[in-house]
This record gives C-alpha cells, sequence and structure tokens, in this order.
C-alpha cells in the first residue's frame, strides 16, 4: 500500500485569525492551491501531506495547516470513541511516538472539554495497541505528532495537525517590545495595503520592528518558516523526508533570486523609544535582513519621507490607549498621526493605520472612510485606509507645531 504522505489528498483547513482569511486565500492562489471555501478563521483548500509542508513553509498569514481525516455526525462523547478508534492511526502515527490532542468544542452534551480529547487520545491508543501491540505515549505538548478535533453539534471533523506551534511564530523576535504585534498579522496588514514589494515602505513607531521585518521578507521572497527546525508533519510514520528537502530547496532559491532582486527596496522604520528601537535593531539582525531596513530613533513628525515616483506605503501601529499610553495624551499623537500621513501622501504615499481604539482616532480628528476588521489576539481593531485629519484637528495641530505645514 502506497504511503498516504504523497498519494492521499484530502480536505485542508488553514487557520488564521479573524479578518485576515481573505489575504490567505489569496496566497493560497498564489501558491496553485484551489480555495474551496472562505470564512471567518480559517481557508479550505485541497491537497495531499507533502502539499502540506509547501504550505507551511511559505503561508505568512496562517496559523495552521489542517489536513482531514474523517467526517462524522457524533451526538455524545462515545461516538467520538466509536467513530475513530476504526481509523487506521497506524498509517499516520509511530507507535513509539508521540502525540497531543487538541479540540474546538462546542456540544450541549460537553461540559468539560477535555473529555472529548481523551475520547480522541483512547480511541488512538486502543487502535494502535490492536494494530501494532503498543501504543505511543500522549500528552499536551505540541512537540510531535498532532491530532485536531473540531466537534459544532453533532457533527465532528478530525485533523492531522500539520504543523504543531503556530506559524505566527517566526523565530526572529529576538527581543520584545511592550504589545508586540503577531507576525502573521503584521503580514496581513501589508499584504492588504496593496504594497508591491517593491516601493519604499514606511513603517514609524515601528517598535520591535515585526512590519518592517515582514515586509523586508515580503520583498525578498522569504518564506517565513524556512528555517524553521520542527514542525508536527515531521513526526508521522508517514513522512517523507524529501518532500522537505525538496521543498527547503526551492524556497531558499526564491529567497536567493528574491533579495537579489529586491536589494534596491527600501524599508524605513523609526521609533522614539530607544529601548525600542534597541529591540528593532536586534530583530531585524536575527531576521537577516539588516541591509533591507533602516531604523531611526525619532520623533514620528522626523521620520524618514523619501519621495517616490512609485506609489509607496506606510503603515502605523500607534499605541490605543489601553495597555501603553494615557488616552487624553493619545489624542496629540493621532494628530500627529494624520499630519505624518498627509506629509506622505503628498511625497507619494498611501496610509494606514492599526488601531485598537478607532473611538479615540475620531475623537482625536483622524477620520477614514475605508477600513478593514482585524483582531490583535482578542482585540477588535480597525485598518484605517488613508485617513485624514479634520478642520479642527489641524488647527490643534497647526498651533502646537507651527513650525510644520500640514499639506492640503
Amino acid at each position: 500500500m502506497p504511503s498516504p504522505f504523497n498519494s492521499e489528498p484530502s480536505k485542508l483547513v488553514i487557520t488564521c485569525s479573524p479578518g485576515v482569511a481573505p489575504a490567505l486565500a489569496r496566497e493560497l492562489s498564489d501558491l496553485s492551491f484551489p480555495v474551496s471555501d472562505v470564512r471567518e478563521t480559517s481557508v479550505e483548500s485541497e491537497g495531499t501531506l507533502a502539499d502540506c509542508v509547501r504550505l507551511n513553509l511559505r503561508l505568512r498569514t496562517a496559523h495552521r495547516v489542517l489536513y482531514a481525516l474523517d467526517v462524522f455526525r457524533a451526538r455524545r462523547c462515545d461516538d467520538i470513541y466509536d467513530e475513530l478508534v476504526a481509523v487506521p492511526w497506524e498509517r499516520y502515527l509511530d507507535s513509539h511516538g508521540y502525540f497531543s490532542v487538541d479540540r474546538s468544542v462546542e456540544n450541549p452534551t460537553v461540559r468539560n472539554t477535555n473529555l472529548p480529547a481523551l475520547k480522541v487520545k483512547d480511541a488512538i491508543a486502543d487502535r494502535m495497541r490492536n494494530a501494532t501491540g503498543r501504543r505511543p505515549d500522549s500528552g499536551n505538548e505540541r512537540t510531535d505528532a498532532c491530532i485536531f478535533l473540531h466537534w459544532v453539534g453533532d457533527r465532528a471533523s478530525v485533523y492531522i495537525d500539520t504543523t504543531g506551534q503556530s506559524l505566527s511564530f517566526r523565530g526572529y523576535r529576538a527581543v520584545s517590545s511592550e504589545a508586540p504585534l503577531r507576525e502573521s498579522l503584521a503580514a496581513a496588514l501589508i499584504l492588504s495595503s496593496g504594497w508591491d514589494g517593491r516601493a519604499p515602505f514606511l513603517n514609524p513607531m515601528c517598535g520591535g520592528a515585526t512590519i518592517a521585518v515582514e515586509a523586508a521578507w515580503i520583498a525578498q521572497n522569504r518564506a517565513p518558516a524556512l528555517r524553521r527546525e520542527n514542525f508536527a508533519f515531521m513526526h508521522l510514520s508517514c513522512f517523507d523526508p524529501s518532500a522537505l528537502t525538496r521543498e527547503r530547496a526551492a524556497a531558499e532559491r526564491d529567497w536567493t533570486e528574491g533579495a537579489r532582486d529586491a536589494a534596491h527596496v527600501r524599508i524605513f522604520a523609526s521609533d522614539i523609544d530607544s529601548e525600542a528601537v534597541a529591540a528593532a535593531r536586534a530583530n531585524v539582525e536575527a531576521a537577516q535582513c539588516e541591509g533591507a531596513i533602516r531604523i531611526d530613533e525619532c520623533d514620528l513628525l522626523r521620520s524618514p519621507i523619501p519621495e517616490t515616483p512609485e506609489r509607496g506605503v506606510a503603515i502605523l501601529n500607534p499605541p490605543y490607549g489601553g495597555r501603553i499610553g494615557d488616552p487624553v495624551r493619545l489624542r496629540d499623537t493621532y494628530e500627529d498621526v494624520g499630519a505624518f500621513l498627509a506629509i506622505a501622501a503628498d511625497a507619494n504615499y498611501d496610509g494606514f493605520v492599526l488601531t485598537g481604539n478607532p473611538d479615540l482616532a475620531e475623537a482625536a480628528g483622524l477620520l477614514c472612510e475605508r477600513s478593514r476588521t482585524f483582531f490583535s489576539g482578542a482585540l477588535e481593531c480597525k485598518f484605517l485606509e488613508n485617513p485624514v485629519l479634520s478642520q479642527s484637528a489641524r488647527r490643534r495641530f497647526s498651533r502646537r507645531n507651527p513650525d510644520i505645514t500640514i499639506p492640503k
């Protein structure tokens, strides 16, 4: 019987943060994968376990890549066991290995979601013992093979989680700034901005430089998980190491060519906080893109805005008034953001602002006709496209900064 790793296509469910799915769907299409459904926190496609290797290496906005094994009706926990004990787990799991089970359960008969997970573990253990004479170890660590149960109402689905630790953790965050932005969200913001990867890119108020690093990797066509050492698919008994070797080699070639082609791309990051700048420089070095990103320690209104014949992009992630900053004082900050974007627009840049406090932005006079909703963790955020300052906010800004003229 051929190995299921290369020969058995199935439904793939690729998970993401709320609001990110449209960008993820475009990524899948660009990689020539079919898109069969786009939901709030996932995109569905089709492929083999070997295809999952490529997706894990290259997807920027995804969290996990799930390979469907079984879909069935389940009204109670015992139904989970009865169905899954018949699955040929010996084709996928190593009897001398280790596996974990994660779950998402919404069923009126279940008060403790640990119980369905235990039923999955028991079914796997009993099947493996009967088929091989030994059962693998199991626990909660996502370091080896991973199984995922999705059970809503009376419909249950079981997947092989080919990823393990979320793809949003790239590994370059050597130093964390306060309230860091998740890497996959930063990539989604850039992709949603329409930046072509060639025009100048501005990232004032950069914090730990997550947005700037993701922009550099996009420009260089660097696969975000290229140097990651551990994926859950590597611990499947059917794993074909040549698939990973082949995909890594292709990704390395693409990065080499992309870095050469993007050598002229200019990415400018800045922050007024010296500790944030130190963190940004450490992260940029860890990400191996220090030659692509210039980092300045300066006030927002003194951040570089080089003129460009191409349409550049500026993305800012100012404080929200929650964990960082005082909402009253932050009114001035948001006025400064509007002034900066007006100056940048005059130099041929589209401007975008991610804020977890849109009421504060509006109260400060930062007005926008078009925005999109994203989530930074559990916090709902608005991604404002080309916001402008109200006339009253312009007057307040001019009184505070008489030496700075805001373009009309």
